[in-house]
């Protein structure tokens, strides 16, 4: 995309901010049930968060929020839904990495980031740990890329769907270890946990809870963890930059998109009880308990709903134009992968 259209395309954003908006009905909103629609399976990490931030933004309005899953199609299932529906503020979307990656891996996406949603706020970001079966003969990253480069093509690696950071995140890893790992695809992590538990799959990015509970029954091991620091639940888990693989870092990150044009005054409302509801303590300590997840310092709508990644560390959330992927030059998840390792794109 040239200047010229990036030009455009936050020209577009910042006029949609800033319009105004109008209408009886908004002043007293919500008045029936408002939905988030959540893009993976029940119980997985994005599930969990919908819901603790449901139960405190119901309170504060004593209103009704119900959580719908939607998973399947790497996202798409649930963003194009939302997408189509009326901009009026009772359809919200949770989103992560696959939001503005999704551009980038499907040429065919019949829905787009920047036009066809308004962002409302980041939620959190949450670390990932790199896990194997305990039936894997490898206790460190070091073995993993050793056994692989051995017998290149024989090991796998489970994500949820194309654009998660489980799906580029390993990507990046294979081709900074320049290793011959498989993908393979789930339509959520309660579905593939199973099989790294078994062995069936030998390797894969967990959150936090996730790894907790096969950690405690003894199935799986963690050989690392993809985090700026060392995690306090997992302490003797060095993080991948401890073992040599300081740019192997993607940590995901959640937040909260609406289609479209959404009447201001609507936007304004949702973000404000976002806010109030993250900097509860209750929020707070859900959210750590769920998945060792960090809220960052809430800096407006414009840029709360990503993780920037410059120079191998993280910065303040993206603007409208980083959030979909789409500003020249902005390392993505999936900008990361094209433009710091050879080979192919991510398919």
């Amino acid at each position: 995309m040239n200047t010229w259209r990036i030009g455009v395309i936050i020209a577009a954003w910042l006029a949609l901010v800033a319009a105004p908006g109008a209408g009886s009905a908004q002043d007293g909103y919500p008045n029936r049930p408002v939905r988030i629609v959540i893009p993976y399976s029940p119980g997985s990490v994005a599930d969990v968060f919908a819901r603790i931030i449901a139960q405190n933004m119901a309170a504060q309005w004593n209103a009704s929020i119900i959580v719908e899953s939607k998973s399947g199609a790497n996202g798409s299932i649930a963003a194009e839904e939302v997408a189509r529906s009326a901009p009026d503020g009772y359809t919200w979307l949770l989103v992560t990495t696959f939001f503005p990656a999704s551009p980038a891996l499907d040429a065919k996406l019949r829905w787009d980031p920047v036009r066809d949603f308004t962002p409302i706020g980041q939620v959190c970001r949450a670390p990932n740990f790199f896990v194997v079966p305990t039936t894997l003969p490898v206790k460190n990253v070091a073995e993993y890329v050793a056994l692989a480069k051995a017998k290149p093509g024989t090991l796998n690696y489970g994500h949820p769907g194309k654009g998660s950071t489980g799906h580029l995140g390993f990507e990046l890893f294979k081709r900074l270890a320049g290793i011959d790992v498989t993908a393979v695809g789930y339509r959520g992590y309660p579905q593939m946990v199973p099989d790294i538990a078994s062995g069936l799959i030998t390797s894969t990015f967990l959150s936090a809870n996730q790894a907790l509970a096969q950690v405690q029954t003894g199935a799986i091991r963690i050989i690392g963890a993809v985090n700026d620091g060392r995690s306090k639940y997992f302490p003797d888990a060095p993080t991948m930059a401890e073992q040599g693989f300081p740019e192997a870092q993607v940590t995901p990150w959640f937040g909260v998109v609406v289609p479209a044009g959404t009447p201001q005054p609507i936007v304004e409302r949702i973000s404000k009880a976002l806010e109030a509801a993250l900097a509860t303590a209750d929020v707070q300590q859900k959210l750590d308990i769920a998945a060792e997840a960090v809220r960052r310092h809430h800096q407006g709508r414009r840029r709360v709903v990503g993780e920037g990644r410059q120079g191998g560390r993280h910065r303040g959330g993206l603007s409208p134009e980083q959030l979909s992927g789409r500003q020249g030059g902005y390392l993505s998840v999936s900008g990361l992968i094209t433009l710091r390792s050879p080979g192919p794109p991510v398919s």
